[in-house]
């Protein structure tokens, strides 16, 4: 019974040992998560590196897409007599800019709750993404509610 056990577990402990012997051989620069190679600005995958050492990596350089104001939305005359409530869903360009722009709509609603919702919209003030310490333009799906206990 031992035997059979030494041979179902040996292969895979040899198995083990030579992967982290392999990976520690080949690993670049420790865990240390403030090293990173540069990013080739073409594609997002590809690494290079501009000199033979490692470039520090800043992370005040990269931020996320921050939403400054967004102003509430309002239910129309239509929507508040047709008593029409639901979700409309627009994809938004957040410029570098600084400016958004709807690109298309995603889902609507009728009685100028899509026209309000795309109203808000263009009327949003954010701080772009930074990437590398440069503004990107970013698109995202943005949820508008209207229901009739909100109004």
């Amino acid at each position: 019974m031992s035997t059979c056990l030494l041979k179902r577990i040996l292969p895979f402990m040899l198995t083990l040992v030579i992967g982290l012997g392999l990976g520690s051989l080949f690993e670049r620069g420790g865990h240390s998560p403030d090293w990173e190679m540069r990013r080739h600005r073409r594609t997002s995958r590809t690494f290079t590196l501009t000199t033979n050492k490692w470039t520090r990596y800043e992370p005040s350089a990269n931020t996320p897409l921050t939403i400054l104001f967004e102003p509430s939305t309002r239910m129309t005359a239509a929507a508040r007599a047709h008593q029409t409530y639901g979700v409309v869903q627009l994809l938004i360009e957040y410029g570098a800019d600084g400016h958004a722009r709807v690109l298309s709509r995603v889902t609507t609603l009728p009685d100028g709750l899509t026209e309000e919702a795309e109203r808000v919209a263009e009327q949003t003030q954010f701080r772009p993404e930074m990437i590398n310490g440069e503004p990107v333009s970013v698109n995202r799906i943005q949820a508008y509610y209207f229901d009739m206990s909100r109004f």
